[in-house]
């Protein structure tokens, strides 16, 4: 199989470095234009199968992408979501730390198991991420040629799975860019980055 990875386009939290997870932000006029930057770049790639998470982002970069693909059957998976940040919705760093202090000393020191009120654990986040790809790994034809537009904690979720020794927060996913895997069962390789 091959696995087509990519982030949504720019929004305007991406823009303000604000964390998001959950809220529903619709992409900007730049990220407008990164997917249909991808959609060039896949135009002539033979997509079977295209996955996106439910939120309003994901939806909007594969709505451009289909205009090339239209008979591609797209399967909306709530799993692929973003990991919610609880009470850090919408603030970026500074408004968190002036809020939150104590809270976001001990994130800076454990990130991946401190846990910001009313937020996923990164723990329960891995494991919904993970589950949710090695299904599809499983069950879709091995022949297929299949596009995952998601989130950056996602994506970096899943190359970190794939790649272990690999440091989780190095792995930059270009908005626009996508990155070409292959699957053999559940086991992955990467052909390519940011393409």
């Amino acid at each position: 199989m091959k696995l087509l990875l990519s982030r949504h386009g720019e929004t305007e939290y991406n823009r303000e470095k604000k964390y998001y997870g959950k809220a529903n932000v619709e992409l900007d006029d730049t990220g407008l234009k990164q997917a249909d930057q991808l959609a060039e770049k896949l135009k002539n790639v033979p997509i079977t199968i295209a996955i996106r998470s439910d939120l309003k982002r994901t939806e909007q970069t594969l709505n451009a992408v289909e205009k090339n693909h239209p008979t591609t059957r797209v399967i909306v998976e709530p799993e692929f979501d973003e990991m919610p940040f609880g009470n850090w919705e919408g603030k970026n760093a500074n408004e968190v730390e002036a809020a939150y202090p104590d809270v976001w000393e001990k994130w800076l020191k454990a990130p991946f198991d401190v846990t910001p009120e009313g937020a996923e654990p990164f723990h329960d986040f891995e494991k919904r991420v993970i589950k949710a790809i090695d299904h599809y790994l499983e069950t879709l034809p091995a022949d297929s040629t299949v596009l995952l537009v998601a989130h950056l904690g996602v994506l970096r979720t899943l190359h970190h799975h794939w790649y272990p020794d690999v440091d989780w927060w190095s792995v930059k996913f270009n908005a626009g860019d996508y990155s070409e895997y292959e699957a053999v069962g559940n086991k992955v390789k990467l052909i390519q980055l940011n393409v």
